[in-house]
Order: structure tokens, then C-alpha cells, then sequence
């Protein structure tokens, strides 16, 4: 069902000028990028998404900001910030997760992926984040899911996926 990892390292990447060749989905109570040719998964730790520049991470720390994930909407599909943290005292490039609206973080980037996205939007990307997993407001949220990407990439990885493209692999 998913796509191999052995294939060629620039697979996600669109030709200049293109959108990728990508879809989110739902898949088991969350959002997964299917490929739109052979409507295989992608595995959100596959190397050549960060390639593609599609960045996926699961949150640290949700157990820690309860209150504030209780509150906010992390259903998939919803819109977060991403918030440099230079001053953070347990790290520098620290990337807080928040809520649209959220006064508090949800949660935060692991401190590996935390240097490159922190990298990025310090060199100016603009870079939109959207839940992949998640739950409602007023429940309670065990873990989150993120992804963040270009503006316009999160919103075409959002739109529906042409009828036209084969089935999702797990629903043939």
C-alpha cells in the first residue's frame, strides 16, 4: 500500500512551475498524502517528502500543554501556526504548534526536525501547517500530527483528489 522507499529520491518533487503530484486522504481518523498515479500512501517519515518540501511531524510535549489542545481544534485538516521559539530554554530552534486562535502552544516540532523547519522561516519561507492527526475541541488529545508545506502546496495537498486518478490502493 505504500509507495517504495527504494525508488528515485526526487519522486515527490514537481517539475518547476507544477503543484505536486499529491493528495491528502483520510486514512484511519487522519489525513495521509496518497500519490496521485498509482494512489499508493506515502509514509510520513519517507525522506523524499522533506525534498519535496512537505515537512510531517508528530508533536512532543501534547501531554504537557493538555489544556491548551483541549481547547483547540486539531481535527485533520485544520490550520495551525508554527511559532519560532529563540528564546526557548530547553532549545533554540525550538517550533511551537499552535491553535488558529491558541494563545499557547499545543505542542512542539522534535528538536531534529525543529533546526530545519526553524531554519526555513528564519530565511523567510512562508510555510502554512495543517493537522494530520488530531481531535476536536473540548476532548481530550493523546497526540498530533503536522504537516506544513508552502501556502499554495497545503492548499492543493487539501483539495479533492480527482475522481479521475486510480483508487487509494487500501480501498481496492
Amino acid at each position: 500500500m505504500y509507495v517504495p522507499s527504494g525508488e528515485p529520491r526526487d519522486r515527490f518533487v514537481p517539475p518547476p512551475g507544477r503543484l505536486h503530484r499529491l493528495h491528502l486522504i483520510e486514512y484511519q481518523g487522519g489525513l495521509r498524502l496518497c500519490e496521485d498515479a498509482t494512489g499508493l500512501l506515502i509514509g510520513p517519515t519517507d525522506e523524499r517528502l522533506q525534498r519535496a518540501g512537505l515537512y510531517v511531524a508528530n508533536l512532543r510535549g501534547v501531554t504537557y500543554y493538555q489544556a491548551a489542545a483541549r481547547q483547540a481544534d486539531l481535527r485533520p485538516g485544520q490550520p495551525l501556526r508554527l511559532v519560532l521559539e529563540p528564546d526557548n530554554p530547553h532549545d533554540a530552534h525550538a517550533v511551537g504548534v499552535y491553535s488558529n486562535g491558541g494563545s499557547g502552544p499545543i505542542g512542539y516540532v522534535n528538536k531534529q526536525k525543529a533546526r530545519v523547519w526553524s531554519r526555513l522561516i528564519a530565511e523567510g519561507a512562508q510555510l502554512s501547517a495543517v493537522s494530520l492527526k488530531g481531535t476536536g475541541p473540548g476532548v481530550k488529545c493523546e497526540a498530533v500530527a503536522v504537516l506544513a508545506a508552502e501556502p499554495r502546496v497545503v492548499a492543493h495537498l487539501l483539495s479533492p483528489r480527482p475522481a479521475s486518478l486510480p483508487r487509494p490502493a487500501f480501498l481496492q
